[in-house]
């Protein structure tokens, strides 16, 4: 979806970065937040996660509130944002299409599994759809 025409307003996004089925939150995680569009995705922030697993709230572009006031309204009502998330020691995780709203903060849990030493398969975790995380929680 090309968003650049859509934008005008601000919404806001943390990262909660954990693992032990998010028991545990991860310390120094790299997260980086990209643009929508998978192929010409630059990234946006490089952040840290804090010693409670969470990246600062940054703020990011997202259309008017009022698309989503009305049932008949065709224009997008949130930006799509991707995430990668790193961590020594941890699979990455690709997070595509995360929701953000105007006026509203998300929050995007990523639960990392370690990494298995010596394998030779993949074992990062893609998600293409997310579960709106608003409000905090």
């Amino acid at each position: 979806m090309d968003q650049s025409n859509q934008v005008s307003e601000v919404g806001y996004l943390t990262v909660r970065v954990s693992t032990a089925r998010g028991a545990i939150p991860l310390e120094d995680a790299a997260v980086n937040i990209r643009g929508g569009n998978i192929e010409e995705s630059a990234v946006i922030y490089a952040l840290t996660t804090n010693s409670d697993g969470l990246t600062p709230v940054v703020s990011l572009p997202t259309p008017p509130r009022v698309n989503s006031e009305s049932p008949q309204e065709t224009q997008p009502n949130y930006a799509v944002y991707n995430i990668d998330v790193f961590a020594d020691g941890y699979a990455p995780a690709f997070f595509h299409n995360v929701p953000v709203f105007s006026g509203i903060t998300s929050v995007q849990p990523a639960i990392l599994l370690p990494s298995i030493e010596n394998s030779t398969t993949d074992n990062s975790i893609h998600v293409t759809e997310t579960n709106y995380g608003g409000d905090g929680q």
